[in-house]
C-alpha cells in the first residue's frame, strides 16, 4: 500500500491548490440551507401534525444540515473527469503499462481530497453545528459513550461512503471509454445519487412500494444512513447493520467496476495519440 501514499498526497495537495473554492462552498451552503430553514418553517406551519413521515421540525434541520456538510466532504470524486481526460490526451495508453492499480490510484487521491476538505471545513463545520444543536435544543444526548460510538462508528460508515461514491464515480469513468460524454455521465450521476441517497430529501418521504423499493437500493449509504448514524437517529446495532451493508454494497461496486473496466480497456480508442 506504500505505492499508493502519494497519490493520498497528491489529493490533498489538490484540494489545497483550491482553497477559495472550499470557502466558496461554505458561503453556498449557508445561502442554501438558509433556504431550506425558510422552505420548512413554512411546510410545517402548514401541516396539519408536527411530525412529517418521522422528522419532527428539529430533527428536519438537523438531518440537512448534517447532510449538506457530509455531502460537499464526502460525495466529490473528479475520477470521471480525470479517466474522460487520459482518454483524450493518450496518457491512459501509459496508466495502463504502470505497475500499480489503475483503480487503486484513483482511490486514494479521492480519499487525500476527501480528508483535506474534512480536516479544513468538514470537521469544524460539524463541531460548530453540533455545538448550537444542543445548545438550542435541536439535538438531545443522553449519553457520551454511547454518542462517541455513534461518532465512530459514522467515521467507519463515512469512509465506506467516499469509497462507494468514488467507485461509482469511477465506473461512470469507465463508460468514458465506450462514450466521450463525461458531463452527460457525471449530471446523470449526480441526480441519480443525489435522489436516492437522501440528500435531497429524506428516503421517508417517498410513497408506497417506490419507497421500499428505493430503501432496498444501495445509495442510502452514501448520505442518508451515515448522516442518521451521526444524529442519533438509531441505535447502535442498526448502525453496525448500515455499515455492514455498506461494506457489502462497496464490494458488489468493485467486483462490478472490475468487470466493466476488463471489458472496457480492450475496446478503449485513444484520442489523443
Amino acid at each position: 500500500m506504500k505505492k499508493y501514499i502519494p497519490f493520498f498526497k497528491a489529493g490533498m495537495m489538490e484540494e489545497m491548490a483550491y482553497k477559495t473554492a472550499i470557502f466558496s462552498w461554505l458561503l453556498i451552503t449557508i445561502l442554501q440551507l438558509t433556504c431550506i430553514v425558510f422552505l420548512w418553517i413554512a411546510v410545517y406551519a402548514n401541516a396539519a401534525s408536527p411530525v412529517i413521515n418521522g422528522f419532527t421540525f428539529k430533527e428536519m434541520i438537523v438531518y440537512f444540515v448534517v447532510t449538506n456538510i457530509f455531502s460537499f466532504v464526502c460525495l466529490e470524486s473528479s475520477t470521471l473527469y480525470d479517466i474522460n481526460t487520459e482518454i483524450k490526451d493518450g496518457t491512459i495508453a501509459i496508466s495502463f503499462i504502470k505497475p500499480i492499480s489503475y483503480r487503486f490510484r484513483f482511490l486514494f487521491r479521492c480519499m487525500g481530497a476527501c480528508t483535506c476538505r474534512l480536516i479544513i471545513m468538514g470537521l469544524p463545520s460539524l463541531i460548530i453545528s453540533f455545538s448550537l444543536f444542543i445548545g438550542l435544543g435541536y439535538l438531545k444526548i443522553e449519553s457520551v459513550p454511547v454518542f462517541i460510538a455513534h461518532v465512530l462508528l459514522f467515521f467507519v460508515a463515512m469512509i465506506l461512503a467516499v469509497a462507494m461514491y468514488d467507485t461509482i464515480d469511477y465506473m461512470c469513468g469507465v463508460l468514458c471509454f465506450y462514450t466521450t460524454a463525461a458531463w452527460g455521465l457525471n449530471f446523470s450521476k449526480g441526480v441519480l445519487v443525489g435522489f436516492f441517497s437522501g440528500t435531497l430529501i429524506p428516503l421517508a418521504f417517498f410513497p408506497g412500494k417506490f419507497g421500499k423499493i428505493v430503501e432496498a437500493l444501495p445509495f442510502k449509504g452514501l448520505s442518508q444512513n451515515p448522516v442518521f448514524i451521526l444524529t442519533l437517529r438509531v441505535d447502535l446495532m442498526t448502525s453496525v447493520k448500515y455499515i455492514i451493508s455498506s461494506a457489502i454494497w462497496l464490494v458488489i461496486f468493485s467486483i462490478l467496476g472490475k468487470l466493466l473496466f476488463n471489458h472496457a480497456s480492450k475496446k478503449v480508442t485513444v484520442q489523443g495519440g
